[in-house]
C-alpha cells in the first residue's frame, strides 16, 4: 500500500463535511446575500487565528466589507482539509505540503492565491538523551504527531530525506503515535515518546524550564527547509490561501478583496504584535505574565511565522515549489503528481500577473 493510500481518511472527511454542510446551510447562502444588496459572500473556513481576530475586534474587517460590498463568512474548524474536500468552502487555508495531497485525494484542481504563515511545528525530546535529529532516535521508538496528515506529512518527508528514516504508522523504524500537541511535551518527559512534534505555544513551560530539547538545533520544519533546500527562502508554509480552479476563474473580484483583507491583517500583526499577543492568551497558550513575555520575546527574537504580505511573486513560488519534490521523493505523493497551481495577483488591479506552472 502506498503512503498516499495509507494517509487516506475518507470516513472522518465525509462525517465532518456533512456537519459543515449543515452549518453553512444554517448560516444562509451566497445568493441570499446578493438578494439583500450585497455583491456576494465568500465562504472561508479557517481555524482560530489572532490576526483575523484583531481585524474583527477592531472593526477593520467590518469597515472593509461595508466599503466593498463583499462579505467574508468564516467558520472555524481544526480540519480545514476535510471542509474543503467536502466542498463547503470557497477558500481554505492549507499548507504547501498539504495541497498536493488534497489534490490527489479529491481530484480537485486547486489554485493557491496567497501566502500567510510559515510552518512552526517543532520536534522535542528529552535533553538527557542527546537526540538532535530523527537519525539519532532508536529504532522502534514512538514519535508523537498530531495526526497522520497536516504537518506530519512534512516531517515524514524530512525524516526520509535528511536522515534516511521511515516515520510512519506501524513502522518498524519510527512509529507515529497520535497525541495532542498539548500533552506531547509531558509524554516526552515521562519517556512514553522518544520524541514528539508540538509547537512553541503548546510547550511554553517545558521550553522555559528546558525540560524538553528542540531537535535540529532548535529549528522548525520551515527553517530546516530554508537551511537544507532553499537558502534565503521564507516559506514552507503551514497556511496558504487556496481555492478551486473553478471558483478562481469565476470570482476574480472576490479573490482580490479577500487578499486585500488578509494583507491588512498581516500588516496589523506586524504593527501590533505585542498587543495582539497580550489580548489573546487562548491562541498563544500562555497562562501568566511571565509566559506571555516569553511568547512575545519568542516572536520578536526567535521566530515569527507570519509573513510580510499575502501576495505571491515568482521568486517565492519557485522557492516553495521544492516542497513538492520532497513529497515525491518520500512517496507521499506519486512521482508523476503535477505541481499545484500558484498565481501572482496584482494588489492594485486584482489581475493575475504570473502563474506556476505556466499553462
Amino acid at each position: 500500500m502506498s503512503r498516499t493510500a495509507k494517509l487516506r481518511r475518507a470516513g472522518p472527511i465525509v462525517i465532518l463535511a456533512l456537519a459543515l454542510g449543515a452549518l453553512v446551510a444554517a448560516c444562509g447562502s451566497s445568493s441570499d446575500d446578493s438578494e439583500s444588496g450585497d455583491k456576494g459572500t465568500i465562504r472561508f473556513v479557517f481555524s482560530p487565528d489572532p490576526a483575523w481576530n484583531y481585524i474583527e475586534d477592531t472593526g477593520i474587517l467590518a469597515e472593509m466589507e461595508e466599503e466593498s460590498g463583499y462579505h467574508i463568512r468564516r467558520f472555524e474548524t481544526e480540519d480545514e482539509f476535510a471542509a474543503f474536500a467536502g466542498g463547503h468552502a470557497d477558500i481554505v487555508s492549507t499548507g504547501s505540503y498539504e495541497t498536493p495531497v488534497l489534490e490527489q485525494e479529491t481530484g480537485v484542481t486547486t489554485v493557491t492565491i496567497g501566502k500567510f504563515n510559515r510552518a512552526q511545528d517543532i520536534v522535542v525530546s528529552d535533553p538527557a538523551n542527546n537526540y538532535n535529529s530523527f537519525g539519532d532516535l532508536p529504532e522502534g521508538c514512538k514519535v508523537g504527531v498530531e495526526s497522520f496528515q497536516g504537518s506530519s506529512l512534512v516531517w515524514q518527508a524530512l525524516a526520509a530525506d535528511l536522515d534516511g528514516r521511515e516515520l510512519d504508522q506501524g513502522s518498524d523504524d519510527l512509529q507515529m503515535a497520535v497525541t495532542d500537541f498539548e500533552v506531547t511535551p509531558e509524554l516526552v518527559v515521562k519517556g512514553v515518546l522518544c520524541a514528539g512534534v508540538t509547537a512553541m505555544t503548546t510547550s511554553i513551560p517545558y521550553l522555559m524550564d528546558e525540560s524538553v530539547h528542540v531537535m535540529y538545533d532548535g529549528k522548525n520544519a520551515s527553517l530546516l527547509y530554508e537551511q537544507e533546500y532553499e537558502p534565503g527562502h521564507e516559506g514552507m508554509n503551514s497556511n496558504n490561501f487556496v481555492t478551486t480552479e473553478t471558483y478562481y476563474n469565476e470570482h476574480p473580484e472576490e479573490i482580490a478583496f479577500f487578499l486585500e483583507v488578509w494583507d491588512v491583517a498581516m500588516q496589523e500583526w506586524k504593527e501590533h504584535r505585542d498587543e495582539i499577543i497580550e489580548g489573546d492568551p487562548e491562541n498563544f497558550g500562555y497562562t501568566n505574565d511571565e509566559e506571555m513575555e516569553f511568547v512575545q520575546d519568542y516572536y520578536k527574537n526567535t521566530y515569527d511565522n507570519f509573513l510580510d504580505t499575502v501576495y505571491l511573486d515568482p521568486e517565492w513560488i519557485e522557492g516553495e515549489s521544492g516542497v513538492n519534490d520532497i513529497l515525491r521523493d518520500a512517496e507521499i505523493i506519486p512521482a508523476d503528481a503535477p505541481d499545484p497551481i500558484y498565481v501572482c495577483i496584482d494588489p492594485e488591479s486584482g489581475e493575475e500577473t504570473c502563474r506556476f506552472p505556466e499553462s
